[in-house]
């Protein structure tokens, strides 16, 4: 049985999520990878018209959700990031 391969076929980074997942469904590419090569539709920085798998669908709803809810999606991501800074993650 080959072994498998934790580098993606489409970008050739390391694969660090679930190697073995990426080999059997995402033909040896990360999900997200997967998805641009053979999923998307279109400018890979807009959404496109698969809508259950493409994040930037799920990133558009997310900000529009919480400007309904009277929050800045920028303010929310500019928290993250100083958060994420202050505890030394990447």
């Amino acid at each position: 049985m080959p072994s498998v391969s934790d580098s993606c076929k489409r970008c050739g980074r390391k694969i660090e999520v679930d190697p073995a997942l990426s080999a059997d469904v995402f033909e040896g590419m990360h999900w997200l990878c997967f998805h641009l090569e053979f999923e998307h539709d279109g400018d890979p920085d807009r959404p496109c018209s698969d809508y259950s798998s493409c994040p930037w669908w799920t990133i558009r709803h997310y900000e529009e959700r919480l400007r309904d809810l009277g929050v800045s999606p920028e303010e929310v991501i500019q928290s993250a990031i100083h958060r994420h800074a202050g505890e030394g993650t990447p």
